[in-house]
């Protein structure tokens, strides 16, 4: 087994987030997830969630539950659509060849939704996009719409004491 501190996960999360905003080449927010699930960097393109077609997809059928009641990506306001969507995208890395080689289910496994949460808060609104946002010396109000994430994850990114 393997064992590491949540710092450590959580650096490792960060910067799987912030490959991911590179490869999608984002200068401004919002950060498009969606395209990931149409075009995954090519490493991660075999993993055992997506259908024979190279893209991740299924993430849109994928059931998740919240507040007790199930429902899927698509059937949220886009908000919280990209929220789950971005916290399905970290499974779907972890499923892969090169996941599973670099031994990414070992290691957030025991952690998961604590991984999934802080991965899809980064992957939404990275660390250079809030800085500009900053910068221009804009505050709390506006970050969530800007960023096309639920409030109270923008509450929690924007308060985040790991943001540089």
């Amino acid at each position: 087994m393997f064992v590491c501190t949540q710092e450590e996960r959580f650096w490792l999360v960060r910067n799987l987030a912030v490959g991911l905003v590179r490869h999608l080449q984002v200068d401004y927010p919002p950060v498009w997830v969606e395209n990931l699930i149409k075009n995954p960097p090519a490493i991660f393109q075999d993993s055992e969630r997506k259908p024979a077609t190279g893209r991740w997809d299924s993430i849109y059928q994928k059931h998740i539950y919240r507040s007790g009641k199930v429902t899927k990506p698509l059937d949220l306001p886009i908000d919280e659509r990209r929220y789950a969507i971005a916290r399905e995208i970290l499974i779907a890395m972890g499923g892969s060849k090169h996941g599973r080689d670099m031994g990414l289910p070992e290691i957030l496994l025991p952690h998961l939704e604590e991984c999934q949460d802080y991965f899809a808060r980064v992957l939404l609104a990275p660390d250079s996009l809030v800085a500009s946002y900053r910068k221009q010396r804009r505050d709390l109000r506006g970050f969530a719409e800007t960023f096309l994430m639920p409030t109270r994850i923008a509450t929690l990114r924007w308060e985040d004491p790991l943001l540089p």
